[in-house]
């Protein structure tokens, strides 16, 4: 694509899934001289936008990971909890505002795991969303570290499966990564990845390459090389999809 093909776009924003930037960057290369380029970031729960963060050239300086999640809009206040339910600069994401929504219709079990009223002072009877995003914030900014049930104990090692996807896209020629954790009993479980893939490497050598940017415990028991990933009827990965590949 030429960005005079859209040559009128004045502002482009994504969100949804996280947007590795090294693939960020071949949007941004096009289309950064026209337009605005803008990751929004907000659960349905929330009314969806929480909060915006507009791309700048230093945002590639380095290519690793996913781009800010930026400031939070004025309507919604927000406390951030650690592992041991305390407040913290780093942790889950838990969103406090007029825009939470009263909870999931008619399933109660998923509304009472979710849903809070607080009862301490600072945000006494206010509604919230446990977003289940592991976020950190630094003067303002926010920035996503994974998904709490992304995390995971493999040999004795707390892990964020996004921190492999993030490592996987740096290799060459992957356009898309997902990786799932199946647990095979109560003490042992295996990574597994899936890959967007047009080069010409086996899945053996993409594991091998991949030893330069992860430990060996971080390194999938298999990779898949696929085509395109799968997609639910959202538009996202279907990770269930995946988990029964990996089950088969």
């Amino acid at each position: 694509m030429q960005p005079d093909v859209l040559n009128k776009i004045r502002s482009i924003s994504f969100g949804g899934e996280g947007y590795p930037k090294i693939e960020l960057k071949k949007l941004y290369d096009l289309f950064s001289k026209q337009s605005h380029i803008i990751n929004v970031y907000g659960p349905t729960e929330c009314t969806c936008i929480c909060s915006s963060y507009e791309l700048s050239d230093k945002d590639f300086d380095n290519l690793n990971g996913l781009p800010p999640l930026g400031t939070l809009n004025q309507n919604f206040d927000f406390c951030i909890e650690n592992e041991f339910g305390k407040e913290s600069s780093e942790g889950e994401l838990i969103l406090i505002g007029p825009n939470v929504s009263s909870g999931y219709f008619n399933d109660i079990e998923r509304t009472n795991k979710s849903f809070i009223t607080f009862t301490d002072s600072k945000h006494y009877q206010k509604r919230a969303y446990r977003t289940g995003d592991l976020v950190r914030i630094d003067k303002d900014i926010f920035y996503f570290i994974g998904r709490k049930d992304n995390q995971i104990k493999h040999m004795g090692y707390r892990i964020e499966l996004e921190e492999i996807e993030n490592a996987i896209m740096q290799l060459t020629n992957v356009k898309q990564t997902a990786v799932v954790y199946l647990r095979q009993n109560i003490a042992y479980g295996k990574i597994f990845a899936f890959i967007a893939y047009d080069g010409n490497k086996t899945d053996k050598d993409l594991l091998q390459d991949l030893k330069q940017f992860l430990p060996s415990y971080m390194i999938p028991f298999r990779l898949y090389i696929m085509d395109q990933l799968p997609k639910n009827a959202n538009g996202k990965i279907d990770r269930q999809y995946l988990t029964k590949i990996c089950q088969s």
